[in-house]
């Protein structure tokens, strides 16, 4: 259906590629909070009201009979309601760390340091290859990233956090050629930071601080003075125990079941699954210098999650496609394009696609929409779109033949959101398009149609799953920290197939959203790079392809 360009510029410019990292978190021993229960007082009985005196009458006293003791019922006892509070998470001392390495390292204490995350703001490295003076942790320094702009790391709660930069230098041998400023949470905690005139080269130094972190992000920048800063690891550990950091929540609630949570690391493979890897090689290595795209400016999907109030209007159609006709359902029967929750302010993404996603967890609805616009006097229209009910029993597929994708497929749970980058993990199915997929007559379950036209027996199908294959030692192959977050979840999880498109693209959150509300999107600080060299070094040789209809109940 929607024939989408990638977000790409002509021209490739050739930078230095190294392996991505993710963040590993090394907990104390923790303190553990019990529950409490406690007994609900018991009701006290009310007083029986006084008889009013009646008037005796005069007869004659008789002596009164003896009276025989009555016996006493025993007392029923009511089941006395126990109020329980849950125990509080149990609390412990945060603590991260990371260095530039390809892969974990071990510390002579016997910590593990994680792999470089897709969270550290640099896409080179360096290495000393000799002795690193000052310290009995060499492999913690040897291997730097020059050309680090800042650090992002998700924080479990509001607290004071001890920051220990790690630091060698790999390359200058004076005093003055590199020299850095490092601010923490937009506040300067070092300036000046001069290795060489510190220790010299190839030495080990440490910049420590701590900061207060109040909005669940610990933020470092790094500022240039001469040449470039580098770093070489990053420890944060919180000054007092906190509640561990809660497990992140999908962008849409859908069926636990759902295709987009699936471990497919085991699955069978397709019985042409070599030739169909090979197709989708040509497609990556005969276009725009030979490098996928990832859409993180462009040709993605504005997403806005809108409260239970949110007020309701209706999208207009937009004949863009030049049907000729409305389609009934919009308007009629389920009335898709009836009653949407769009928020007044909201910003289509980039591109000619104009895509947006609304979410009503509340009402358990999804609407996707493609080449959405808002017209004068505040009204919407879109191209095409549709709306998935009961989402979160729902797979991820809306109603054929509607949706914003030409596959049918939800594109906001394939998506990589903006919260996902910055953690430095993807736990989903990625969403993939390509240049050459199969004809419009030949597509896969979870698809439930295609825009596909290639008609080599090897195209892959819209609605098919890849996957990177996942035997495939990372830590071996140079490729920027972005392509290594995605390749790590591309062994698990996969890809599917969604849409048709000029450029093989995987495909992020558009930062429209943010940027409407910040005055800043939010791409700029989180890609190290221009994003159409972000996925350069991403191994798609070693691609596989399940069989047709993979899943399918």
């Amino acid at each position: 259906m929607s024939r989408r360009l990638a977000a790409l510029t002509c021209g490739v410019l050739a930078l230095p590629v190294f392996v991505s990292t993710a963040a590993l978190a090394e907990a104390a021993p923790r303190v553990a909070s019990a529950s409490v229960s406690a007994k609900a007082p018991t009701p006290k009985k009310k007083p029986a009201p006084k008889k009013k005196p009646v008037a005796k009458k005069s007869v004659a006293k008789k002596k009164p009979a003896p009276k025989k003791p009555a016996a006493k019922k025993p007392a029923s006892k009511k089941p006395v309601a126990k109020k329980v509070v849950k125990a509080a998470p149990a609390r412990s001392v945060f603590t991260s760390r990371v260095v530039a390495a390809a892969g974990p390292v071990k510390s002579a204490s016997g910590a593990t340091w994680s792999r470089r995350p897709a969270t550290l703001g640099s896409w080179r490295t360096g290495r000393i290859t000799g002795d690193v003076a000052r310290t009995a942790d060499d492999n913690l320094y040897r291997t730097t990233a020059p050309g680090v702009k800042w650090y992002r790391l998700g924080v479990p709660a509001p607290a004071t956090y001890r920051v220990r930069l790690l630091l060698a230098e790999n390359y200058f041998d004076r005093a003055g050629q590199r020299v850095f400023d490092v601010s923490a949470e937009g506040r300067r905690v070092a300036t000046g930071v001069d290795i060489v005139k510190a220790v010299g080269k190839n030495a080990a130094y440490d910049v420590t601080f701590t900061v207060p972190v109040r909005d669940g992000l610990l933020d470092l920048e790094f500022t240039a003075k001469a040449d470039l800063p580098i770093v070489s690891g990053v420890e944060v550990t919180s000054t007092v125990p906190v509640a561990p950091m809660p497990a992140p929540r999908p962008k849409v609630a859908l069926s636990p079941g759902s295709f987009y949570y699936t471990d497919i690391s085991k699955a069978p493979l397709a019985a042409n699954s070599a030739a169909a890897s090979a197709h989708l090689l040509a497609q990556v290595e005969n276009h725009w210098g030979g490098v996928a795209a990832l859409n993180a400016y462009r040709y993605n999907n504005s997403f806005y999650e809108v409260p239970r109030n949110q007020k309701k209007t209706r999208v207009a159609f937009y004949d863009c496609q030049k049907k000729g006709y409305t389609p009934s359902e919009l308007f009629n029967g389920p009335k898709y394009f009836e009653d949407v929750p769009i928020p007044a302010d909201a910003v289509p993404a980039t591109g000619t696609d104009k895509q947006v996603t609304i979410y009503d967890r509340a009402a358990d609805k999804l609407w996707e929409f493609w080449v959405t616009e808002k017209q004068a006097g505040g009204t919407w229209r879109a191209c095409w779109g549709g709306r998935i009910d009961r989402v979160s029993q729902n797979q991820g597929i809306f109603p054929a033949p509607y949706g914003a994708t030409a596959s049918g497929l939800a594109m906001t749970p394939g998506v990589i959101s903006i919260d996902e980058f910055r953690r430095g993990r993807i736990d989903h199915a990625m969403y993939l398009a390509i240049i050459e997929p199969a004809k419009w007559s030949n597509f896969s379950w979870p698809a439930n149609r295609t825009d596909g036209h290639s008609t080599d027996p090897n195209a892959l199908m819209e609605g098919q799953r890849v996957r990177l294959d996942p035997e495939l030692d990372l830590s071996t192959i140079p490729m920027t920290p972005v392509a290594r977050m995605i390749a790590e979840a591309a062994q698990k999880y996969g890809f599917v197939v969604t849409d048709r498109a000029g450029a093989v693209a995987v495909v992020t959150e558009s930062g429209n959203a943010e940027k409407a509300r910040t005055g800043v999107n939010p791409w700029d600080k989180l890609l190290a790079g221009p994003d159409y060299q972000a996925m350069q070094g991403f191994p798609w040789a070693s691609m596989q392809v399940l069989p047709k209809d993979y899943g399918k109940r």
